[in-house]
């Protein structure tokens, strides 16, 4: 997906800024999150998170350990994803002030397929948990993180955010389809 600028900076009054996905590699290897509230929320995912029947066929499937891999790896992404958003002053604390900062962002897209999927998991859990209103800190205001940097989606996740004041249902379902409809006649 392309952003269009001008329609958020000349129509919406918004400026975009990009952060390449190599940032979050950086983070994840280098451990640039907060390590006490990590462990908070890898335990709240592992209590609440419960996993369904795996329906993939047999050399598909992935064993136990490699499945709590790949929920430590989500839990931190969403860590890094909203960290990358609005900041969080743990990591000055930690040595790194200038990812302390954040981009004071309203909005963000992960742009997982496939340049991501292909070799890391995918976004869904930080993205589903982040648009919530809730976490392993309680209830929070929502974040409102787009999938697969999808900016048409994430600005309708936005205006329902900002006007009904609710976490939005994330799922890409949001799409307006009256763009993919065909007259009868």
């Amino acid at each position: 997906m392309i952003v269009d600028e001008d329609f958020f900076q000349d129509f919406l009054g918004m400026r975009n800024e990009y952060v390449d996905m190599t940032e979050i590699i950086r983070r994840l290897q280098q451990n640039i999150f907060d390590p006490v509230e990590y462990e908070k929320a890898i335990k709240w995912t592992r209590e609440y998170c419960l996993e369904g029947e795996d329906q993939n066929p047999v050399e598909l499937k992935k064993s136990h350990r490699e499945n709590d891999a790949i929920w430590e790896v989500v839990v931190k992404m969403t860590f890094i994803f909203r960290d990358l958003m609005t900041g969080n002053p743990k990591l000055k604390e930690m040595g790194f002030g200038e990812e302390a900062n954040g981009h004071n962002a309203i909005a963000m897209g992960f742009q997982g397929q496939r340049q991501w999927t292909d070799f890391m998991p995918n976004g869904d859990f930080s993205e589903a948990i982040l648009n919530s209103s809730f976490d392993w800190n309680g209830i929070r205001e929502a974040f409102i993180v787009a999938t697969e940097n999808d900016t048409l989606n994430g600005i309708s996740i936005l205006f329902g955010h900002l006007l009904g004041n609710r976490a939005q249902v994330f799922a890409d379902v949001r799409t307006d389809v009256s763009t993919h409809s065909r007259t009868v006649g």
